[in-house]
């Protein structure tokens, strides 16, 4: 009886207090800003405006309560993580928490929809792609090929006078080629038995990077833009520079048996594992043009979505809320503030999307929040890897 009235008395005194956090977000522009608060309120990753949020009983962790709370904030080119660490609740009464964002005036005052997007595009009926271009706008659609070829993952140069992409046929054999921007100059780069795919040009022009299997892995290789020198970097894929030519990111499963975005310096030394969801996996790297974050895609929350990060791997934020979408391919506005990716909805083709950096809301909702602009719009054609240069 007395460990009875013990036990009645403990639990009495435990459910008398409660913890409470409050988000305060100052700035944004007037615009609409993510707020991930995934950690403190399951499932509140929403677009909101700037304001005050206050969330009574945070999701319970160790000793109803206690524990560390993450809340991310992206808008434009501003993302910042902070990390609450709450203690058990008072007996009685409520324990706050607060924690404030300040988004600078100006990173959020949207991002422009200037420049040209370069992409890969194939008919449904007959699988031929070919390189196009066309105006961040929507305006001045431009084809660059038109071969028998494959010509698929294209990407600018730093400069956008130059073009990488691969070109071959899939029952053949399938090599890394630059050309100029409006298509001309075709050169070959490699010529292997094993194919060379995805290349990827170094800030200054002078390295291409690419994935290729000629020595049985799948794995990351380097090369001098005149052809000579290539070198096994890693075992991995879809490598992508750094803005200062000093690292590349990566996706590769030979690690950790999973997909899983990765850093890793020229040399080869200091490599750093970013995510880390088994069996769910993350892909498509991209850096910012700062070089202060990185946008990719995962499965982590169940669909394909988009996400983006600190390039040490922290404030993990999904922006996509649209788990029957497919996001892809993710690449930066030339300005830090916009995306495009090679996108789905639902049973459509693949076409072309942009979308700010705070992205959009479409589920459970009856008016879907900052949709994201097809760009391509295309019913018949599936268009994929896109890449923004800022003119």
């Amino acid at each position: 009886m007395f460990n009875l009235a013990v036990l009645v008395l403990a639990i009495s005194i435990v459910g008398c207090g409660s913890n409470q956090v409050t988000v305060e977000i100052r700035g944004g522009d007037g615009q609409l800003v993510r707020l991930d608060a995934n950690d403190v309120e399951y499932k509140f990753n929403r677009l909101v405006k700037a304001g005050t949020f206050t969330f009574p009983q945070p999701e319970s962790k160790i000793d109803l309560g206690s524990g560390s709370y993450v809340v991310n904030v992206s808008a434009g080119d501003y993302l910042e993580t902070k990390v609450l660490e709450l203690e058990a609740p008072p007996i009685s009464g409520v324990g706050e928490y607060k924690v404030v964002f300040d988004v600078p005036a100006g990173s959020n005052a949207g991002f422009k929809r200037t420049g040209t997007i370069l992409y890969a595009s194939t008919k449904k009926n007959v699988r031929n792609w070919d390189l196009f271009t066309i105006k961040a706008d929507g305006s001045d659609p431009q084809q660059l090929t038109d071969t028998r070829d494959l010509e698929q993952h294209p990407a600018w140069s730093a400069d956008g006078k130059k073009i990488i992409f691969t070109r071959g046929d899939v029952m053949t054999n399938i090599d890394i080629y630059t050309m100029d921007a409006d298509g001309s100059n075709v050169a070959r780069l490699t010529e292997h038995p094993e194919r060379d795919q995805r290349g990827a040009f170094s800030p200054d022009g002078q390295t291409v990077a690419f994935v290729s299997q000629r020595d049985g892995d799948v794995a990351i290789w380097l090369i001098d833009i005149d052809g000579a020198d290539p070198r096994k970097l890693v075992k991995g894929r879809e490598p992508t520079f750094s803005p200062d030519g000093r690292r590349i990111a990566f996706t590769s499963s030979a690690f950790h048996d999973n997909d899983e975005i990765y850093l890793i310096d020229l040399d080869g030394s200091n490599m750093v594992r970013l995510t880390d969801n088994r069996r769910k996996f993350d892909w498509f790297a991209s850096w910012s043009p700062k070089g202060d974050r990185l946008a990719y895609n995962s499965e982590a929350y169940g669909g394909q979505e988009l996400m983006i990060m600190l390039a040490n791997g922290e404030a993990k934020t999904r922006i996509s809320i649209a788990e029957k979408t497919y996001e892809q391919e993710t690449v930066w506005s030339p300005d830090g503030k916009g995306l495009a990716y090679a996108g789905k909805m639902g049973d459509d083709d693949y076409d072309i999307y942009v979308v700010g950096t705070h992205g959009f809301d479409l589920d459970e909702l009856d008016t879907p929040r900052s949709p994201p602009t097809n760009l391509t719009d295309n019913n018949d054609r599936d268009d994929m890897s896109p890449s923004w240069r800022s003119f």
